[in-house]
């Protein structure tokens, strides 16, 4: 399994040619497929190369049972990876090939681009966009769509699907769910939608649901878009399991691959991080994970799932399936002996001269299609075709605005110094003016083009002086909805051409204007599709390609008649006063019912790793002071990185973090003890859960109970614990002072398996502390009594005098002995103590345990220190008093003897000359119920904690997915 993990990777990298992490990704990594995008593509010469390489490379050097699988975005339109006006046919985009109404034209035109991309070596296409746009939320999607309706997406998205599949490659239907109505959320940078999700199953997913029933789509490609009203903590439907498994492969009975959107997005990023994404994307159903960019994360996301797959996280089960799904794949792959014929490189043509007939077919198919999709939305007036409107002998101008747009085709290698001199995108329409100026000479030579840009700060008094002197004016728009200054600016160059401020308000006619207005939207329709009062005439074209600009240029200058109509809208009829409806009708919300079935949310797993010191150290501390409040932070965290940096063979912690920023979730400490069995005279390991702490932002999100899970697993299978306790203090690392939740503690801990009473094993103890050492005195009636009882105190200074005492004593309590015992022999005269009670026969009939926080002991009590910051005297401890059992009745005044020797011990021999510090202050813990004595002679209350009894004695099983 270890060696097949890189399968489930869909990589991508830097570079127009092979690369070290291109290399490495297929021979150290072992990936299964590839995504080529517009950095890796500048010609389809290099490309066929670059392919050919590195398949060269994984059938040599990587070892390949099947060949790679390449897969590109190429929708056609505005959104290719590939743009090559010599040897790659241009398509237009779904939603202007569903504005032709033409389903044979739609399928014959993917299937072409299939063919020229299989040729070059593709074998998957991220395609048909299955998503079904909202007429005013649609910036997202927008003309990558195919349309507002179910129908209309239905209709030609089987169409692209069947002649991308009758083409030769595999079908990807994206963005599951269907993301047509998604919003970008300007404060997250993250897309999301707000449908129920009953809407998502009766109007989104129709298309797919659809398509997948047909069986048309070879895989899915699930969407980087939030979903809050399903699943408010997470932030990509791609990591969804109730989206993937539950509603994609239980109900819709999808049986084929299912690839994430690329995990490295910013969103993910800095919630959760790539490791946990990868594996959240796995365990909700996705067969390929896609990291395009960075290689360290690419192999973070291998790692993370080995790493998971180890720990039980994510099932064996679960990858099995994948790695079947991705086989399955590989085996349509042409094959080895097909790609290198006996054994070598084969001579490379592209598509266009091996096949001239059949590109000429392309070129032609392409042509018609783009002159099918030209949308005349209005034209009440008549103005077009606009050289009707000019004078066949007077000199007349043609005034063309357009705004500056993201170029789409790669720069020349040579500019001229006109073009080095132009501002970013003015290109963009340069050809388009070209043309309307050809069919202008064409009608009068006298007849001249002007063509301006135009940006934010709108117009200066040079466009208004040539509005002023043209015959007719053009503006181009793209996406005005979501750039208002062209909503502004052709309001503006409305009025200049003769309309009144108060006509552009009207919102059912169109008013004549003196000077003609023709406006343009080049990517959505909707740019002035409701504001009938603006404008003479209005057209849409769906993009800005040379092909799509050339066929609009002759449709507003008469050189073709168009056809084309909005998808799911009326028809413009050609010369009348009146629209016809389009081929497609309205939605009807029983087209396409889906009958499924009550879900249940499942719950999330989080990547669990081991605390690693040297990288999480800081950002421990960080949760600490985050979620706990810590009496003295400097000493605190100096005491406990020497605890966490010791005794490397007693503990093991665990930490969910984010793997990308590092930032950690929270974390479970583990303990480990041996404590000797007399009855069967072996030693016996019994492990402890000390501390569980997860970061309040993270809660409610079950980061606890996979760390519970984690740290269970290690101490039963690794540490080989028989016997599991939850909670101890010894370590005391951690207090809590509010218990009013004790109850909502309990059944925390509860439904992970544990059987804590709240009334019983969930009572506080008390950390006492007595504050003015220096003036304290042995009250006087405790001496009298302890003189009359006869007890002496003294210094253990012989181990072998203590253990009878120790044998009755619980586990606990042992187990701060046996670290007291073992400090015995250390030279400094201020590490721990042990005072012991004697009685007439020399026998040890009482004990407790002394050291101040210059003590090695302090280490495993890293809270004993001087609350206040500017002081740095010593702090002394008294920890753990027994008394015999025989002296039951003595043993409120054996306590108190212990006590007072104790205090008077550490406040004559604990102080430190050499820096000139005293102790003032000192802290005990005593047994809950047992605080009355202490209290009685000076200390009072300071801190509470919660030691918790529970054990578990059998052998552990992790909760299920259902509870987990």
């Amino acid at each position: 399994m270890n060696d097949r993990i890189g399968l489930l990777l869909c990589g991508g990298f830097q570079g127009t040619t092979v690369t070290k992490q291109a290399r490495d990704l297929i021979v150290e990594q072992k990936v299964s497929t590839m995504i080529l995008l517009k950095k890796n593509a500048e010609s389809v010469v290099q490309i066929l190369k670059l392919i050919q390489d590195l398949q060269y490379i994984a059938f040599t050097e990587g070892g390949y049972k099947y060949p790679l699988a390449f897969a590109i975005d190429e929708e056609g339109g505005m959104l290719n990876t590939l743009f090559d006006v010599e040897y790659l046919s241009q398509f237009p985009g779904a939603m202007a090939m569903a504005a032709s109404g033409d389903v044979k034209l739609v399928y014959d035109v993917l299937k072409a681009l299939a063919l020229q991309l299989r040729h070059i070596g593709f074998s998957i296409i991220l395609g048909p966009v299955l998503d079904v746009v909202t007429k005013f939320s649609h910036q997202l999607v927008s003309v990558r769509s195919f349309g507002t309706s179910v129908d209309g997406v239905v209709k030609f998205g089987r169409a692209c699907a069947q002649g991308l599949r009758d083409g030769g490659l595999l079908t990807v239907g994206k963005h599951f769910p269907g993301i047509g109505s998604a919003r970008v959320n300007s404060l997250l940078e993250l897309p999301y939608m707000d449908e129920s999700l009953d809407q998502i199953q009766r109007f989104n997913l129709a298309p797919f649901a659809e398509l997948i029933k047909e069986g048309l789509l070879d895989g899915i490609s699930a969407a980087g878009c939030a979903v809050p009203s399903i699943a408010p903590d997470e932030t990509h439907a791609c990591l969804l399991r109730l989206l993937l498994t539950q509603f994609l492969r239980e109900q819709l009975h999808f049986d084929g691959f299912v690839i994430s959107e690329c995990l490295e997005m910013d969103a993910l990023y800095h919630s959760i991080g790539l490791g946990q994404g990868v594996i959240l994307a796995l365990d909700a159903g996705c067969d390929l994970v896609m990291v395009c960019h960075d290689y360290k994360l690419q192999v973070t996301a291998i790692e993370s799932i080995r790493a998971a797959l180890a720990d039980g996280i994510i099932e064996k089960s679960t990858l099995e399936a994948s790695l079947a799904r991705i086989e399955r794949v590989q085996q349509q792959l042409p094959s080895w002996n097909q790609i290198f014929p006996n054994n070598s490189k084969p001579e490379l043509q592209p598509f266009r001269d091996l096949f001239p007939l059949t590109w000429s077919e392309h070129q032609k198919l392409s042509e018609e299609a783009y002159r099918s999709c030209i949308t005349i939305v209005r034209d009440y007036e008549g103005v077009l075709p606009l050289t009707h409107n000019l004078d066949k002998e007077e000199p007349s101008n043609i005034l063309l605005l357009t705004p500056l747009l993201r170029p789409l085709y790669p720069e020349h290698d040579a500019k001229s110094d006109a073009e080095d001199s132009q501002y970013p995108g003015e290109e963009v329409f340069q050809q388009f003016g070209h043309l309307l100026a050809d069919y202008c000479k064409d009608h009068n030579d006298k007849c001249n083009v002007l063509h301006c840009t135009y940006t934010a700060n709108m117009l200066s008094p040079l466009h208004e002086l040539l509005i002023q002197k043209s015959k007719a004016v053009i503006v181009v728009t793209s996406e005005a909805l979501r750039n208002g200054y062209q909503v502004g600016l052709v309001k503006y160059v409305s009025v200049l051409c003769g309309a009144s401020p108060l006509s552009l308000s009207e919102s059912n006619r169109s008013l004549l204007l003196a000077k003609p207005l023709i406006i343009v939207a080049t990517l959505s329709p909707y740019d002035f599709y409701y504001t009938k009062g603006i404008g003479s005439a209005y057209l849409c074209c769906y993009e800005y390609t040379n092909q799509a600009l050339k066929e609009l240029a002759g449709a507003i200058m008469g050189k073709l008649l168009p056809q084309g109509c909005i998808p799911g809208e009326k028809k413009f009829g050609q010369g009348k006063m009146k629209r016809r409806y389009a081929d497609e009708a309205a939605p009807s919300p029983d087209k396409f019912p889906l009958k499924l079935k009550k879900v249940i949310a499942p719950k999330r797993r989080w990547l669990v790793d081991a605390l690693d010191l040297s990288r999480d150290w800081r950002l421990l501390i960080w949760l600490f002071v985050k979620n706990m409040a810590i009496p003295n932070e400097e000493f605190y965290f100096a005491s406990l990185g020497q605890l966490l940096h010791s005794n490397a063979s007693t503990q093991k912690h665990f930490v969910v973090r984010n793997s990308s920023t590092n930032v950690l979730y929270g974390v479970v400490m583990t303990w480990v003890y041996e404590n000797y069995d007399s009855e069967h005279a072996q030693l016996l390991k019994v492990g402890s859960l000390l501390v569980l702490m997860v970061e309040q932002s993270k809660r409610h999100q079950l980061i606890g109970r996979n760390l519970i899970n984690r740290a269970m697993r290690y101490l039963t299978s690794e540490a080989g614990c028989k016997t599991i306790q939850l909670g101890g203090s010894f370590p005391l690392l951690t207090f809590s002072e509010d218990f009013n939740n004790a109850s909502q503690m309990a059944a925390f801990y509860n439904s992970c398996g544990w059987a804590v009473n709240k009334k019983t094993q969930l009572a506080p103890q008390k950390v006492l502390i007595l504050r003015d050492l220096n003036n304290w005195s042995v009250p006087p009636k405790i001496l009298r009594e302890l003189t009359m009882v006869g007890v002496r105190f003294d210094i253990c200074l012989h181990k072998e005098t203590i253990f009878p005492h120790l044998k009755d004593c619980d586990e606990p309590t042992q187990r701060v002995y046996n670290e007291a015992i073992s400090c015995l022999d250390l030279p400094a005269a201020y590490e721990a103590k042990i005072i012991i009670a004697l009685d007439h026969a020399q026998n040890v009939v009482g004990s407790v345990i002394i050291f101040n926080s210059s003590s090695l002991m302090a280490r495993y009590y890293p809270f004993i220190k001087d609350e206040e910051r500017d002081k740095v005297a010593l702090v002394g401890g008294l920890f753990a008093p027994v008394i015999d059992a025989s002296y039951t009745s003595l043993s409120n005044i054996l306590r108190f003897g212990l006590i007072s020797s104790g205090i008077t011990y550490l406040r004559t021999n604990f102080n430190s000359t050499a820096n000139n510090t005293k102790m003032n202050q000192c802290i005990i813990i005593d047994r809950p119920g047992e605080e009355t004595e202490a209290m009685n002679i000076g200390f009072e209350p300071w801190k509470t904690f919660h030691e918790y009894y529970d054990k578990l004695s059998e052998v552990y099983t992790p909760t299920s997915d259902d509870t987990l």
